[in-house]
């Protein structure tokens, strides 16, 4: 169902390791344990979208384009396979 959308879970694992930080670390900065932030990188939980303002200060990425990929993974879970997503998201921006 993915068309090249971030897995927050991976992203999450990729950018911890390239950085060289250990799990709790990153956990403190989130404000979670351990165990959530494994679970979160295996897939097993997702990523809260409070969370992406402490992810894009503790890797120095941009806090618009991590949101922004961040809501287009759950629209794609949640809506993906809609036949008429497209329509409605559309009729949606023209009203707001």
């Amino acid at each position: 169902m993915s068309h090249g959308k971030i897995d927050f879970g991976d992203y999450l694992h990729q950018l911890r390791t390239e950085h060289k930080l250990s799990q709790k670390i990153v956990a403190n900065k989130l404000g979670i344990d351990i165990s959530m932030l494994s679970k979160i990188e295996h897939g097993e939980r997702q990523v809260q979208s409070h969370m992406l303002k402490q992810v894009a200060e503790l890797f120095k990425i941009n806090y618009k384009e991590i949101q922004i990929q961040f809501l287009n993974q759950k629209i794609e879970e949640e809506f993906g396979e809609e036949p008429f997503l497209k329509e409605a998201l559309k009729k949606y921006l023209q009203e707001i």
